[in-house]
């Protein structure tokens, strides 16, 4: 009825001719109705985005151990043992992750999405293949160097021998060499530099009291699970990690 009565106000304002209670409830329940459609749309396509990236071919690992992390974060660290694998990357002259992820995000998918060319000499595709999307998007940097590293996951179905080579320069296909991460993971938007220093603070304090060293005093390493535009907020998982050193894990 509030809202009705504004609506009655404004109409007698600007001499809009005054439409019958009736209707005008008619139109309000119109437009609840049309937003509660939009909201239950949005939602749906969100809930599929998230599915999907769940679903999407992941580097392997093992979780060694498991650690409560230091206030103000909250949840616990993993210290993972990673498997090799395959990484396209490109350099971003971008210290701010979440900037730097959007150059590079499209760079690699454009690689991932066919601007490549086959390995194999006197091949006759001429069409650069399509690849299959993986996850995470890999974000990696240091404050000092003003750059940031992006890549995607190649999956385990190539080798260096059998990938495909990028057409753009600026893209390097990389072996990524078993190593030990500890990680913590949230949800929310793609985090902010702020919130990865914060976890990133936390991750070290942790290791310290368990007297796990970190291999780079000043790398940070961001995982992203899921995109940033239709999956909500809520769904979205993403890391903070730094690359520990495997014999100091115990």
């Amino acid at each position: 009825t509030i809202v009705l009565d504004k609506i009655n106000t404004l109409t007698m304002r600007f001499n809009i001719p005054t439409l019958q209670p009736i209707q005008l409830q008619s139109v309000f329940q119109l437009f609840l109705t049309l937003a509660a459609s939009l909201l239950t749309l949005r939602l749906g396509a969100g809930i599929a985005a998230w599915k999907v990236a769940n679903n999407l071919e992941k580097p392997n690992y093992t979780v060694l151990k498991r650690l409560p992390i230091s206030p103000p974060s909250r949840g616990n660290i993993e210290i993972r043992k990673y498997e090799p694998y395959l990484i396209a990357e490109t350099t971003v002259n971008e210290s701010s992750m979440r900037k730097a992820g959007g150059v590079g995000f499209g760079k690699c998918a454009g690689y991932i999405f066919g601007k490549n060319a086959p390995r194999t000499k006197g091949s006759a595709e001429v069409a650069g293949e399509k690849m299959a999307m993986t996850s995470p998007v890999r974000s990696s940097g240091t404050a000092s160097s003003g750059k940031t590293k992006i890549s995607f996951v190649i999956g385990s179905k190539y080798s260096l021998q059998s990938v495909p080579k990028p057409i753009d320069k600026s893209v390097q296909v990389k072996k990524v060499k078993e190593h030990y991460l500890a990680a913590t993971s949230f949800s929310g938007p793609p985090p902010s530099d702020e919130k990865i220093k914060k976890e990133r603070e936390a991750i070290v304090q942790t290791l310290e009291k368990e007297g796990i060293r970190v291999k780079d005093k000043e790398e940070t390493i961001v995982y992203g699970y899921h995109d940033p535009v239709i999956t909500p907020n809520f769904l979205r998982k993403n890391e903070v990690a730094v690359q520990v050193d495997g014999l100091t894990v115990q």
